[in-house]
């Protein structure tokens, strides 16, 4: 009885471990590693492009952008980091964020949105600043033609 006993003991026990890790694993469809980037038109205008990554992995920021504008033929890049104020699972891989951008010189207004990479192939995003207007989104199909036609012309020469 005394033997019968524990290996039921170390059963339970095993069993309690195994189900411990499977259940935090999926509580609230939690997103434990994620890195997506995505392509994106800054301020609805297809003229500034850029690409955000969007990220949990540690030491980097969880936003960084990088914005590429064409002026006069010349790509200038920007990098921007972004604080993450709030951030909610609403769920898998669809977040609900509240951001503030740290170092845009253009001011820090608090930013609020959706990330939904649930389709990893078609991620997307809508962040709107303060003001309504959008500050981030997907790229759009005249800003897909602007980048296919500038990155041809100005880095495939013939």
């Amino acid at each position: 009885m005394n033997m019968r006993s524990l290996q039921g003991t170390i059963c339970l026990l095993v069993f309690v471990l195994f189900s411990t890790q499977v259940w935090s694993a999926n509580i609230l469809n939690s997103d434990s590693d994620y890195s997506v980037k995505i392509a994106v038109t800054i301020n609805e205008d297809d003229y500034i492009m850029g690409k955000l990554e969007y990220s949990n992995h540690t030491p980097q920021y969880p936003l960084q952008l990088v914005t590429f504008n064409p002026i006069s033929g010349v790509i200038h890049a920007e990098p921007y980091l972004f604080e993450l104020l709030e951030k909610t699972i609403v769920s898998k891989n669809v977040h609900r964020i509240k951001c503030r951008p740290i170092n845009d010189k253009y001011g820090s207004a608090e930013i609020i949105g959706t990330i939904d990479f649930s389709n990893e192939l078609k991620p997307k995003i809508k962040l709107v600043n303060e003001g309504g207007h959008t500050y981030i989104s997907n790229l759009s199909e005249k800003g897909k033609k602007i980048h296919k036609e500038y990155i041809s012309n100005h880095y495939c020469p013939e």
